[in-house]
């Protein structure tokens, strides 16, 4: 028989049963964020690389659901952006899937997404091909709404949203690039091939991203249209009309254009001053740049089948 002073007391064994719920929700907690239906990290191999991406998966998830796709700048990672553009608590709130794929690496080891930037012109690396396959096998798998796919990013995540809906068969319904820009190479004389709307956002005090653009190739990234230029396109291209102009703040002013032929539109956004910064908020303090941009998300989901 044990001595007394060896048996355990209530509060003791109280503390282990505790500690053993704890250590049983956690790995059960685990092996969920692991599982294919929460979030967490996943890879798809596409053309012999193992690309790796983030998921944010609504835990009430129904079938033909939207897709969000989000792209991250040059230098960045799929961590950094899904940290910096905060689209995880409206993904939970409306019930849609966020997608944070990570580029792969250049000489530099540095991340990106192949859009034709002149020290780039070595990288084989087909990323148009990579996000349509993830985009397809997601819909695949979760169910979701082929026709309700997104995509936003920042900086260079930006020209490849626009690199996305300038494809002769985009599967993107709209885009909304963050300090983003077209290169030369692929955006002269662009006629969109499909209705495709854009809110663009962009600061003139961007020192990298050039509100001019750089036509004359004089920065490291290769000829780029100005923004004024790259909005004309998918204006012009969509036969808009333009519809507003509103002074939001002493800083930001918001320029549209639509058309009475559908719901097609061009939304941009302009700073006065902000840099090359993901903005906080488009004008409107009490929402965020994530919210403004699943709003205009939401406008544009096609109509139940």
């Amino acid at each position: 028989m044990a001595s007394a002073k060896h048996r355990s007391s209530p509060s003791q064994v109280l503390l282990l049963v505790i500690l053993g719920i704890l250590i049983v929700g956690l790995l059960a907690y685990r092996r969920r964020e692991e599982s294919d239906w929460w979030t967490g990290r996943r890879t798809l191999n596409v053309d012999g690389l193992r690309r790796k991406y983030i998921l944010d998966v609504p835990s009430d998830l129904r079938p033909n659901s939207p897709l969000v796709m989000v792209f991250h700048g040059y230098t960045g990672s799929a961590t950094e952006v899904r940290q910096q553009v905060g689209l995880t608590r409206l993904a939970q709130e409306h019930g849609f899937v966020v997608a944070y794929p990570d580029g792969t690496q250049d000489a530099k080891d540095s991340r990106f997404f192949q859009v034709g930037y002149a020290f780039h012109h070595d990288q084989e690396v087909d990323d148009v091909r990579f996000v349509r396959q993830l985009a397809a096998h997601l819909v695949q798998e979760f169910h979701l709404d082929e026709r309700a796919v997104f995509a936003t990013g920042f900086s260079n995540g930006g020209d490849f949203c626009y690199l996305l809906a300038s494809q002769p068969k985009p599967f993107v319904r709209a885009v909304a690039p963050v300090a983003g820009t077209m290169m030369a190479a692929w955006g002269k004389e662009l006629l969109p091939q499909a209705r495709i709307s854009v809110l663009a956002v962009n600061a003139k005090d961007d020192a990298i991203t050039r509100w001019d653009g750089d036509l004359e190739h004089r920065d490291i990234w290769g000829p780029y249209f100005g923004v004024e230029a790259v909005v004309d396109f998918w204006v012009q291209g969509l036969a808009l009309e333009q519809a507003s102009t509103q002074q939001l703040t002493q800083n930001i002013r918001l320029r549209a254009w639509t058309t009475a032929v559908d719901d097609a539109e061009v939304s941009q956004y302009e700073f006065s001053k902000g840099g090359h910064s993901w903005p906080g908020h488009l004008g409107n303090e009490d929402v965020s740049t994530a919210q403004e941009i699943w709003r205009f998300f939401e406008k544009h989901l096609p109509k139940p089948p």
